[in-house]
């Protein structure tokens, strides 16, 4: 590429000449410095970036799996309206299980209530038998009493 070009003195050219001359200097320096550059280039030293880039592809990889699994997570689905929902549906069974509770002890408080009823009726019937049976016996012992009386006169 490097011919052996006749290049007029400069003194003798035109203008136009002189940038023609001044173009193809460039050129040429242009044409050496990009075929250094070539002969550079494959002295250069490549890298194979394969073992780099699966290092790079695992950890991408094993990132992947940890923001599946904390999408996964509730609390990261967790918005404020769905944490009042949460908390709705938690007081509600938390009020069902306590109401459930509270007609279980009025169950109880009410068997309990009429067996004690029913005990002090019986204890009023059981009073009211023996006051009977105290006014009968004194009856008796009265007209055993009167009877023996008029046998013993007699």
């Amino acid at each position: 590429m490097d011919k052996k070009l006749v290049h007029p003195k400069q003194d003798e050219l035109d203008p136009a000449a002189k940038a023609f001359e001044a173009l193809r200097d460039e050129v040429a320096d242009l044409r050496r410095s990009i075929n250094q550059l070539s002969q550079n280039i494959q002295l250069i030293p490549t890298q194979d970036y394969r073992r780099t880039l699966a290092e790079i592809l695992r950890a991408q990889e094993n990132m992947s799996g940890e923001i599946k699994e904390l999408k996964s997570h509730p609390a990261i689905n967790l918005t404020p309206e769905g944490f009042i929902n949460k908390l709705e549906e938690i007081k509600d069974r938390v009020l069902e299980k306590e109401r459930k509770r509270l007609r279980e002890a009025e169950d109880t408080l009410r068997f309990n209530s009429k067996t004690i009823g029913h005990w002090i009726e019986q204890a009023r019937e059981a009073n009211r038998q023996n006051w009977w049976l105290v006014l009968v016996g004194c009856v008796g012992l009265l007209i055993g009493g009167l009877i023996i009386f008029i046998l013993i006169r007699k």
